[in-house]
């Protein structure tokens, strides 16, 4: 079960090497804010991914990492789907992003110390507007043809399964060691299938316009 994990792991940090690579090579000759959020948002999962694998590796504490993940996370996905959004969305989209932050900055300024825990609220609140997201560019792809939606749909299938393992996590650690790590596995092949749909946004659509 390790051995199996840690391939799909450290597969999973290839992939998004390579799809990082990919988006920042075009970042230039892209028109588009929402290509160029989206590839700052890969640039900076890979910083922390590799450096969270480093501290592992080396049986280090790395848990404070998940919080500049989740949180870079939902800034640069509200941004990108921001570009993504009518008039109207667009201000539902800033007004989350103020509430969220606000709310999260009161947190952590009454207890600071929640900064080396794990932070379940944190999850849910910074991940479930960019779920919803996701439905709305959805259901706006249908009357109009929409842009990025391998993407879009690596981002609602992943999310919406990774938030609720997250959610469950203190629950979770009740089950014996190896249905938690059945569970964690589970999301790590999400995680790929998350990756795979974004090499194939860039494959399919992505590398044969130089606007969007």
């Amino acid at each position: 079960m390790k051995l199996i994990s840690s391939l799909f792991e450290y597969t999973g940090i290839a992939i998004l090497f390579i799809n990082a690579i990919l988006f920042f090579k075009s970042y230039t000759s892209k028109k588009s804010m929402a290509f160029k959020y989206f590839s700052i948002y890969l640039g900076t999962s890979l910083v922390i991914v590799v450096i969270t694998s480093t501290l592992s590796f080396f049986s280090k504490d790395n848990l404070y990492l998940s919080h500049f993940y989740f949180i870079g996370q939902f800034i640069l996905l509200s941004l990108f789907y921001k570009e993504l959004f009518n008039s109207t969305q667009k201000k539902i989209v800033n007004t989350i992003l103020i509430l969220v932050l606000l709310t999260l900055s009161i947190q952590y300024a009454n207890k600071p110390n929640l900064f080396f825990k794990f932070f379940v609220f944190e999850i849910f609140i910074t991940s479930f507007p960019i779920v919803i997201y996701s439905i709305i560019h959805l259901y706006n792809s249908i009357s109009k043809k929409g842009a990025f939606i391998y993407i879009n749909a690596g981002i609602l299938i992943y999310l919406t399964t990774s938030t609720l393992i997250f959610i469950l996590g203190d629950y979770l650690s009740e089950y014996n060691n190896t249905t938690i790590k059945k569970i964690w596995l589970v999301n790590k092949v999400l995680y790929l299938l998350y990756l795979i749909l974004i090499f194939v946004e860039w494959k399919t659509t992505l590398s044969m316009d130089k606007n969007k």
